[in-house]
């Protein structure tokens, strides 16, 4: 257990690698506001990410011969040989990779349960005295039989899921100094965290000033960018939408889905609020987080509360119009209908981004974490978890879900033996 009261300041500025995966922006942005700071750190991004937020290293020779090699990987399906000769290359590349930086950087940030190696890396970097932070995002990190993602898959996938999720887990424990996640979603950690909302998700700046004025009697634009339509709601807002244009409303929705980053930037310029999703476990996610930036509300659906995010004080409790998902025809009304209270929201969201999440803030706190200089409250004590509901599933659904991974896999295939009491809670969720 790392001793965090303990934690010696480094006699410089340290020397900081992030990666090695990009989650909506986040590390490309930690990387700014690194910069902004004159921080000496890199990004480094091993995969083309379909969304194209930027911002990651592009022309070291090892990070270009990786995603090459995990290109040629994908497309030798059923050429089994070839596929083995690329996974060997690539993990040639990736060794030497690391060689590369092991000796180059002082502060290793790891986002998406990555590694060079496997996490055979991990040692290593212990071995020569290197910190090392994992960053958790929501789904690396939350239980499969809570993630809506694998509810419609087989139940076995979704049990071999959580015991393979445990066991990362426990390895990253293992060597990690510091783990941010989100309590909602951290089911499976046995050591102390630092809620992700706590150190903020690093965000772009000055993008309001690119706000498109909207014309007095135009039809609002309620945007939704949905990464999974079905996990976020999607078929329900749409009704809920035609729902509100019978009954007179001048609005229309946007959709946005699977498109690039610019694209959804350019259309959050143009639109007077936004849906986010109906069954999330956080407060502002990625796209309420950028719509922010804009001044634009949001509108937050889910059945978690400010306890489950980890009890943050006032003025880090992110201002949206969250939600039970039963109520959420209702608020896209009244933000619709209540024009004061739709802008005061946006310019709140705006001053709260610009205040608290801004890159060069977050980075900030991360500065202060790798120096030792975390106050003991902000760390998060996993057996505080009460949140059962998860993330893409409506109550009901959640229930029913839970109920065939118990009956097939045991109360072990809760992965909770942990923290008997939250398991039990679970089993009690399952049959109420």
């Amino acid at each position: 257990m790392v001793n965090y009261t303990k934690i010696m300041s480094l006699k410089r500025n340290p020397r900081i690698l992030i990666g090695l995966h990009e989650v909506a922006g986040y590390n490309g942005n930690l990387k700014k506001g690194f910069d902004e700071l004159e921080i000496e750190s890199i990004f480094m991004e091993l995969s083309y990410h379909p969304f194209k937020y930027g911002g990651s290293e592009t022309n070291n020779v090892l990070i270009k011969l990786i995603r090459y090699f995990t290109n040629k990987m994908s497309t030798q399906k059923e050429k089994v040989l070839n596929k083995f000769f690329w996974l060997y290359c690539h993990q040639a590349a990736k060794f030497f990779l690391f060689l590369c930086v092991l000796f180059k950087y002082d502060v290793f940030i790891f986002g998406y349960k990555t590694s060079f190696l496997h996490f055979y890396d991990l040692p290593i970097l212990k071995f020569f005295k290197k910190k090392i932070v994992y960053i958790f995002y929501g789904s690396d990190s939350r239980p499969p039989y809570i993630n809506g993602y694998y509810s419609d898959l087989p139940i076995q996938e979704s049990i071999k899921a959580s015991y393979n999720q445990k066991k990362i887990i426990k390895k990253i424990e293992r060597y990690a100094d510091f783990i941010i996640s989100h309590p909602a979603s951290s089911h499976f950690h046995e050591r102390k965290f630092i809620p992700c909302m706590r150190m903020g998700i690093p965000s772009l700046r000055d993008w309001h000033k690119n706000v498109t004025p909207m014309l007095s009697g135009h039809k609002l634009r309620i945007l939704h960018a949905p990464s999974d339509p079905k996990r976020k709601g999607t078929e329900i807002i749409r009704k809920i939408i035609k729902k509100l244009q019978l009954k007179g409303h001048s609005i229309e929705l946007i959709e946005i889905i699977r498109k690039t980053n610019a694209e959804v930037l350019d259309e959050l310029s143009r639109c007077d609020f936004i849906i986010d999703e109906l069954y999330s476990d956080a407060a502002m996610a990625g796209f309420a987080t950028e719509a922010a930036f804009f001044g634009k509300p949001a509108i937050v659906g889910g059945y978690a509360n400010i306890y489950d995010w980890g009890e943050l004080p006032d003025e880090m409790t992110p201002p949206v119009h969250h939600c039970h998902p039963d109520e959420i025809e209702e608020a896209v009304e009244k933000l619709i209908v209540d024009e004061e209270y739709r802008k005061e929201l946006g310019e709140k969201a705006k001053q709260f981004v610009q205040k608290y999440w801004s890159a060069k803030y977050v980075a900030e706190r991360y500065l202060r974490l790798i120096k030792g200089e975390i106050p003991e409250d902000w760390f998060y004590d996993p057996p505080n978890i009460s949140y059962l509901h998860g993330w893409g599933l409506s109550e009901q659904d959640a229930k029913t879900f839970l109920r065939k991974v118990i009956k097939n896999g045991g109360f072990k295939a809760l992965q909770l033996s942990d923290k008997p009491e939250l398991e039990q809670k679970f089993i009690e969720f399952a049959n109420s």
